[in-house]
């Protein structure tokens, strides 16, 4: 009787065959985890902007920025010398007067804009901020709103997820 030693062709195949498929699945769920964590990095992000906005309405009397560079001083001349913005440029580094934090960053890719005004579009990882008057129509930059929307473009499409101002009651 002849002792064997090592394995045969059919055996190596199918070890190979089995060591790709766990790796292909190893992979993909590696790629999704990553994607993952991006989307939630922008939804993060997304929520620091609203914090932001908020925090600028508390500070200009109740109404909203019409756009990032608005000043509070802009939308409530009672405040005579607060100049601060909810992020003052759509790039770091942010000026001193900004309500955003130091450490935003856009999770996609950090080479572009983190923050800007209008629709979502690209560049990818980015959050838009949109501020409306009363009757729902858009308002530019330096004027107050009377209501927000914040949008983001994922790493590949806009993500399907909102937020906006709290309804307000209006006074009669």
């Amino acid at each position: 009787m002849k002792n064997q030693k090592g394995l045969s062709l059919l055996e190596f195949l199918m070890s190979l065959f089995i060591v790709s498929l766990l790796g292909t699945i190893g992979y993909s769920q590696y790629v999704s985890s990553w994607e993952n964590a991006r989307q939630s990095a922008i939804k993060a992000n997304m929520h620091t902007i609203q914090l932001c906005a908020e925090d600028f309405s508390t500070q200009a009397d109740g109404v909203y920025a019409g756009g990032i560079n608005t000043t509070v001083e802009q939308v409530n001349p009672l405040a005579v010398g607060n100049d601060r913005v909810i992020a003052g440029a759509n790039k770091k580094p942010f000026p001193a007067n900004a309500l955003i934090p130091a450490n935003f960053t856009n999770p996609v890719d950090s080479t572009h804009a983190s923050i800007k005004n209008g629709p979502a579009k690209k560049p990818f990882g980015c959050v838009y901020y949109m501020a409306y008057d009363v009757a729902g129509n858009k308002v530019k930059d330096g004027q107050a709103a009377f209501s927000y929307k914040i949008t983001a473009m994922g790493a590949y499409r806009p993500i399907s997820f909102m937020l906006s101002s709290a309804k307000k009651e209006t006074k009669q």
